[in-house]
C-alpha cells in the first residue's frame, strides 16, 4: 500500500473527529455569534470524563462515550449561562478575551485535578483492516462510522424537528425569532447543550485515537477546528463537514510528506489563505455576507 493512500486513510479518520468538533463550534457561533475560544476545553472535559469513568464502567466503550457526551453537555450549558450570555452584546474583542481567559482557567483546573502528565485509556484498539484502498484500525473504523451517524442525526434534527427549525430561526435573527413566539433563550441554551455533547464525544474519540493526552488536548485541536469552520463557512453546519474533510486531508498528507510535527503549520497556512481569499468559506458564494445555520 502506498504512503499516499495510508495518509489519506488517516486523514479521513482525522476529518471525522474534526467534523464533530467543527460542527459543535459552528452551532455555538450560529446562535450566539461568538467565536468560542474555550471550545477546545469542551473536548478536554469530555476526554477526561471518559477517562475517570472507564474503570467504573469496566472499560465499556459505549458507556465512556455517553459519559463524555454528558460531561460536554453540562460544560456547554455552564459555559453559555456563566459566560456567553453574561457578555452578550459586548464587543468581539471583549468576548474573545473572556473566552480565552476561560480556556486558560479550565486548562489549569484540569491540570490541578489530574496532573500535568499525559494519561491514556485502557480500551483495546483492535487490529488493522484493509477497507478498500485504506488501512484502518478498528478504532478508526468506529470513529468514522460514529461521526457519520452523528452527522446524520444533526441533519435530521435541524431539518425535521421543531427544535431544529427554532435553531435555524434564532441563527437568522434572534430578536425576530423571539418576537415570533420562539423562546430564543431556551433555544440558545439547548443548542449549547447539544454542541457541548457533540464536542465532549469528539474529545473522547480524539483522545482514544491519539493514545495519550493531557490538559491541553482540546486547545491544541482548536486551530484545526477553527480552520475547518472557516473553510466550510462559519455558522453553516453542513458546509463545515466539507471543510473538516479538506483540513483533515491537507494536514495529514502535508504532515506525511514533510514532518508530522508540522501539521499545525499546515493548518495555520491553510487558515491564512482562506481568510485572504475565501473568508466566507469555500462552499459559500463570494458575495455572501451573512452566516446562517
Amino acid at each position: 500500500m502506498s504512503t499516499f493512500l495510508v495518509s489519506v486513510g488517516i486523514g479521513l479518520a482525522t476529518a471525522a473527529i474534526l467534523a464533530l468538533s467543527a460542527v459543535a463550534f459552528t452551532l455555538e457561533y450560529a446562535v450566539s455569534r461568538v467565536a468560542n475560544f474555550a471550545h477546545g476545553e469542551l473536548l478536554t472535559i469530555g476526554a477526561y470524563a471518559a477517562y475517570s469513568g472507564q474503570r467504573l464502567f469496566h472499560q465499556n466503550v459505549a458507556a465512556a462515550a455517553l459519559l463524555a457526551a454528558g460531561a460536554g453537555l453540562v460544560a456547554g450549558l455552564g459555559m453559555n449561562a456563566g459566560l456567553i450570555e453574561q457578555f452578550r452584546g459586548r464587543t468581539a474583542t471583549t468576548v474573545f478575551i473572556a473566552t480565552l481567559g476561560l480556556s486558560l482557567v479550565l486548562q489549569n483546573l484540569i491540570e490541578m485535578i489530574y496532573g500535568a502528565a499525559n494519561v491514556s485509556y485502557s480500551f483495546a484498539q483492535g487490529g488493522l483492516h484493509h477497507v478498500g484502498p485504506f488501512l484502518w484500525t478498528t478504532s478508526n473504523v468506529e470513529v468514522i462510522l460514529s461521526a457519520l451517524a452523528v452527522a446524520g442525526l444533526i441533519y435530521l434534527l435541524l431539518q425535521r424537528t421543531r427544535f431544529g427549525k427554532a435553531i435555524r430561526a434564532v441563527s437568522q435573527d434572534r430578536t425576530l425569532a423571539q418576537v415570533s413566539g420562539i423562546p430564543a433563550r431556551r433555544v440558545v441554551m439547548g443548542t449549547w447543550a447539544l454542541a457541548g455533547a457533540i464536542a465532549g464525544f469528539a474529545g473522547f474519540i480524539l483522545a482514544d485515537t491519539i493514545g495519550t493526552f493531557g490538559p491541553q488536548l482540546g486547545f491544541s485541536f482548536l486551530l484545526l477546528t477553527i480552520t475547518a469552520t472557516v473553510a466550510g463557512g462559519i455558522g453553516r453546519p453542513y458546509a463545515t463537514l466539507g471543510g473538516a474533510l479538506l483540513v483533515g486531508l491537507v494536514v495529514q498528507i502535508g504532515g506525511t510528506y514533510t514532518n508530522s510535527a508540522y501539521q499545525q503549520v499546515w493548518a495555520f497556512g491553510l487558515l491564512v489563505l482562506l481568510m485572504l481569499f475565501r473568508p466566507n468559506g469555500l462552499f459559500v458564494g463570494r458575495s455572501a455576507t451573512a452566516v446562517r445555520a
